[in-house]
């Protein structure tokens, strides 16, 4: 083996460690869940996903506050 390829492997394996990944193919981290859900524009109908508490879309939400 190459000083190079030793080298990746080992860095591999320090980022495993750290991470706490049984492989470096498996990310834990997408099976966290989403904070995201779903929701319908009670204005228009358009269905969304946000983070947010509100019941209105982007659109409709510019256009009540001017």
């Amino acid at each position: 083996m190459s000083k190079e390829m030793d080298e990746d492997k080992a860095f591999e394996q320090e980022l495993k460690g750290k991470m706490g990944w049984k492989c470096s193919c498996s990310l834990e981290v997408v099976d966290k869940e989403s904070s995201l859900h779903s929701v319908c524009c009670k204005n228009c109908g358009k269905i969304f996903k946000t983070n947010r508490n509100v019941d209105l879309c982007f659109e409709c939400e510019k256009s009540v506050k001017k």
